[in-house]
């Protein structure tokens, strides 16, 4: 499923995260049950992030054959579209987010830098809880 889907939608519907985090295992699991429906789900993890061409390439290396040109227009073509996709999937982040949670994420500057710290701050936290009960 593409993302071309209205943003609006009821795919979207994801109750926001307890500030303490207590709910995050139910959280977690919808979140990426939303933005696997989306086909967003790779952007938690970058898993299908377009790769630079020139990444390994002599520095000042620049595309000379046609085949080189073409990877790299179709390079530029996809990172285009994984930076708009990553923007959406932050976006759905934080409007899930208390403020006091959101505000932690601010200076990041993608998603799975947001996905990355919200998972630090509660996995622990929620594995300490389940083993109480």
């Amino acid at each position: 499923m593409s993302s071309n889907m209205k943003h609006g939608d009821e795919f979207w519907k994801v109750p926001k995260l307890d500030a303490s985090g207590k709910d995050w295992p139910l959280w977690k699991g919808r979140l990426e049950l939303s933005l696997l429906a989306r086909g967003l789900l790779g952007h938690l993890t970058n898993n299908g992030k377009p790769i630079n061409p020139a990444d390994g390439q002599a520095a000042g290396w620049s595309p000379t054959t046609t085949t080189e040109i073409a990877e790299m227009q179709a390079y530029e073509a996809a990172i285009k579209k994984w930076t708009e996709d990553n923007v959406v999937v932050r976006q759905q982040i934080a409007i899930l987010l208390p403020d006091s949670l959101f505000i932690q994420l601010l200076p990041l500057s993608s998603a799975k830098e947001f996905y990355d710290t919200l998972k630090g701050q509660f996995e622990k936290r929620s594995l300490a809880v389940g083993v109480e009960l």
